[in-house]
């Protein structure tokens, strides 16, 4: 009877072959948000992202099927980032108005810090292909829920008025998200501070209008 055979996995530059492969797709994506954050996502190609990411296609096939697949892990990847930065700052102190205003900064401190990324978010990504636009609807409507759920806790508390406010929660998402795509497309001059005044007069005559008391 013969032993089965046992191949030994060694280290490679001290990394084990799971690192490697990690690292090699570390590169791809950033070399991916680069095409896809400059030159854009129906011009970027896939050699293009490989010379950037100084890899052979080869490596960008055995992480992602295509161009679009590369564009949904860089869209999920910045959104899960943005997420973590707005949860957090909804975590912190003050009222719900405060909070919102605070999520709100955090997210746009994020994204203006590297106008590639929101121009991945709320510029690239639109009209890609049916897949992508209910991703980037179900996105939205994450946002929206995790501000709701917020809002239940001021009702809970006695904050806050016991309304409805699923749907303006998604209208605050949507109206922001204008406002940076104006950012993105523009010259870009205006500062995280004067964007996030421009949002507020938008959210805080709603924010104010449910408080359970003055």
């Amino acid at each position: 009877m013969t032993r089965p055979r046992v191949e030994l996995v060694r280290p490679w530059r001290g990394m084990t072959p799971h690192e490697r492969q990690q690292a090699r797709r570390h590169r791809l994506l950033e070399a991916a948000l680069e095409e896809f954050g400059t030159v854009g996502f129906r011009a970027a190609t896939v050699g293009a992202i490989c010379v950037r990411a100084e890899l052979t296609n080869r490596y960008f096939y055995e992480h992602f099927a295509d161009r679009e697949a590369a564009l949904r892990a860089v869209y999920d990847d910045l959104l899960t980032r943005a997420l973590e930065h707005m949860g957090a700052a909804l975590e912190g102190g003050g009222d719900f108005q405060e909070r919102i205003m605070a999520a709100l900064d955090a997210y746009l401190s994020f994204v203006m810090a590297d106008p590639r990324r929101p121009r991945v978010i709320s510029v690239e990504s639109v009209g890609v292909s049916p897949a992508m636009e209910e991703r980037r609807r179900a996105a939205r409507h994450t946002i929206a829920d995790l501000v709701d759920t917020h809002y239940a806790r001021g009702v809970a508390a006695g904050d806050l008025v016991d309304r409805p406010f699923r749907k303006q929660a998604l209208a605050l998402v949507g109206a922001a998200n204008e406002l940076v795509i104006d950012w993105v497309l523009g010259e870009r001059t205006a500062t995280v501070a004067e964007v996030s005044a421009d949002i507020a007069e938008v959210y805080l005559p709603l924010l104010r209008s449910r408080r359970a008391r003055p």
